[in-house]
């Protein structure tokens, strides 16, 4: 089971990461500190997990189901600011911002997992016709 989910994994690592690093960021008096933060975490670490799950099930999945990762994961990071702004007790964020900000999350998934999707496609059509020979 974690064999074929372990980029499941890497995205529940990198929450927590996020929420070490948000509770850090929080503690310093220095802006910077929190822009740093926030650049890691939404810019880095949450695209980087958004572009394993969409290569990894693009590559692995046949189904069409599996075309529900990227919006998950999209989702997920739009959830995961949602509550941590609700449970930050700063005041609600804009709910656009927090689409906006997981649109770099989506769109990684969604792009790695159509490249993936395409040559694992590519890769099977070649050893078809390899073995028709």
């Amino acid at each position: 089971m974690i064999k074929k989910h372990w980029p499941i994994l890497f995205a529940i690592a990198a929450v927590i990461i996020s929420i070490i690093l948000g509770i850090a960021a929080s503690n310093s008096a220095d802006t910077g500190v929190a822009i740093f933060v926030g650049a890691i975490i939404f810019m880095f670490l949450f695209p980087l997990a958004g572009a394993l799950i969409g290569s990894w099930y693009g590559w692995r999945i046949r189904s069409p189901l599996k075309w529900a990762a990227a919006p998950a994961v999209y989702l997920g990071v739009v959830l995961f600011m949602m509550v941590t702004d609700l449970l930050s007790g700063n005041g609600a964020m804009d709910l656009s911002t927090c689409f906006y900000i997981g649109a770099f999350t989506g769109i990684a998934a969604l792009g790695f997992e159509a490249v993936a999707s395409a040559v694992a496609w590519l890769a099977r059509r070649n050893r078809a016709g390899k073995d028709t020979e």
